[in-house]
């Protein structure tokens, strides 16, 4: 992203358990890379629907942003 973030983003159309299961350890990663702090800042999303593809990062990425606001005002 445009301020240094890394978003990985995996585009689906149909969810099994196996995926779930890949998406929860994906964030648990992401979660667990940004506490450490040493590799930047990432963020996991799935699309369902890739025709959708851009409104879902012009709703998302905001999202992100803010979140991460909040958690520094937290820290301080």
């Amino acid at each position: 992203m445009k301020d240094g973030r890394t978003l990985i983003l995996e585009i689906k159309g149909y969810e099994t358990d196996e995926e779930k299961a890949k998406h929860a350890v994906a964030k648990r990663w992401v979660s667990a890379v940004n506490n450490w702090g040493n590799l930047g800042r990432w963020c996991f999303h799935v699309c369902r629907d890739p025709h959708l593809i851009g409104k879902e990062l012009e709703h998302i990425i905001p999202i992100f942003l803010s979140r991460d606001r909040s958690q520094a005002n937290k820290a301080l």
